[in-house]
């Protein structure tokens, strides 16, 4: 189930490559973000639990937690936020934030983060309990993991222009700026790269903000406004401090790898390699 509530962000930190090799936003996002939704983590779910079905459990009820799990971080992503930009849950029919909610910077945050590290130390304190991880592996189910793999790494690549088409987090805004003239946009997470007059970059474009907020360069922000040659007039701005999601997600990841290796566990697997490897 914890597997099943980080693989939406499994692609979410070589986002972060974008700005340190350089690599065409728009093209990068359009691959990437597809796999934070139901379908892509459905497909990637499938093919590890047909190899690494839970302990004492059947595959089909170890994809249950993972879409469990999964199901869990998509409700929380469709709640939390102000300022919502968009959401590929279900990819690659619907584009929108079903809900504006809470303040993603509010109590309820911090109250889920305070539960779900007391529910990890928990779990690092009975981890010498659980069974040893068993890989079942059968010609047949490397096949089916492999296909499922393969469908899930391909598809996104048939789906580009169509998020840019659907407007899929104001990527359309990006491409065609002047079709959203003196409409109500959206940007999330959006850098302050510059505090006279104030400006943010998406997608390597940068837009103005009229506002008499003092924004500092390096800031984070989301802002919802109206749009006008370049400009956006905020109705919401957002100023993001602390953790971001994708710091989040990284911490969470460390946390499960703690919980997975295991002495036992790693012995089961070089046990198996080492019977069917020369």
């Amino acid at each position: 189930m914890l597997l099943g509530a980080l693989l939406p962000d499994a692609t979410r930190f070589t986002v972060i490559l974008v700005d340190i090799l350089d690599w065409p936003a728009v093209p990068t996002f359009t691959y990437l973000i597809p796999f934070h939704s139901l379908l892509i983590v459905g497909l990637l779910g499938g093919a590890i639990a047909l190899l690494f079905p839970a302990a004492n459990r059947s595959s089909g009820q170890a994809f249950g937690l993972i879409i469990l799990g999964a199901g869990g971080h998509f409700l929380l992503d469709d709640l939390e936020g102000l300022v919502g930009c968009g959401s590929t849950t279900f990819y690659p029919f619907y584009f929108s934030k079903p809900i504006s909610g809470w303040n993603s910077e509010g109590n309820f945050a911090t109250m889920l983060l305070v539960v779900s590290a007391i529910a990890i130390g928990l779990a690092l304190g009975r981890r010498g309990q659980w069974s040893p991880l068993t890989l079942h592996f059968s010609w047949r189910r490397l096949f089916g993991a492999v296909i499922l793999l393969l469908v899930a790494v391909i598809l996104p690549l048939f789906f580009r222009q169509w998020m840019i088409e659907r407007n899929a987090y104001y990527l359309g805004v990006i491409a065609n700026p002047e079709a959203y003239e003196g409409q109500t946009i959206e940007f999330c997470f959006s850098e302050v790269i510059a505090s006279q007059p104030p400006t943010i970059e998406e997608f390597d474009t940068p837009f103005v903000l009229q506002t008499s907020s003092s924004l500092a360069q390096g800031e984070w922000v989301s802002v919802r406004g109206v749009y006008q040659q370049g400009i956006i007039e905020p109705t919401v701005l957002v100023r993001h401090r602390g953790f971001s999601d994708v710091g989040l997600s990284l911490i969470a990841t460390l946390a499960f790898g703690f919980l997975m290796i295991d002495g036992r566990q790693m012995k089961t697997i070089a046990i198996w390699v080492k019977e069917r490897i020369p």
